[in-house]
């Protein structure tokens, strides 16, 4: 079953919800519990796929988890506050995130309209599947920009002990949040 980056789709995500409170290491620990759970929700339901036998009612079954289990993400991500350093990605990253889950909501109707048995590689051949897939390359991108953002704090080393600079302006995050070259 194509997993479609649940780590890394909601770990960028994590880069980009609201507020200015917390640091960024904080941030990216309650994001990335969120993300924890998704992915053990969508891994679970994989493998359930995979062990039994394929039925219509149990691609609609499937279907129906994997939404809830974006949606629930989708809504703990926007719960969040974000770091101000974050403040200029927000809207690009939970925009990115809430496109995913509508996409994956239009392939979740397609696949709940059939009468017939399908399976993953039907399921993603479709236009619905290709616009999620499509989707799933945009994100890398903007994954890829969020884990510049991470990385440059590591130039911040510099400013660990001036003790006049606030402590937000000398944080350091070494995270690796699973983007593709």
């Amino acid at each position: 079953m194509r997993h479609i980056w649940a780590g890394a789709v909601l770990i960028l995500v994590v880069a980009a919800c609201g507020g200015d409170s917390i640091t960024l290491t904080e941030y990216n620990s309650q994001g990335s519990a969120l993300v924890l759970v998704m992915e053990e929700r969508l891994l679970a339901l994989d493998v359930e796929w995979d062990a039994n036998e394929p039925t219509v009612e149990r691609a609609r079954s499937y279907w129906d988890r994997r939404i809830e289990a974006r949606v629930e993400t989708l809504e703990g991500l926007q719960e969040l506050e974000t770091p101000q350093e974050l403040a200029d990605l927000m809207g690009e990253g939970l925009d990115l995130f809430a496109q995913l889950t509508s996409a994956e909501k239009s392939l979740a109707v397609r696949v709940s309209s059939y009468d017939t048995v399908t399976g993953p590689a039907e399921w993603w051949s479709t236009p619905e599947g290709l616009a999620v897939l499509a989707l799933d390359e945009e994100i890398n991108e903007y994954c890829l920009v969020v884990q510049a953002r991470y990385d440059a704090t590591i130039e911040r080393i510099v400013l660990s002990d001036v003790p006049w600079i606030p402590s937000e302006m000398k944080e350091i995050v070494q995270v690796d949040i699973g983007c593709r070259e």
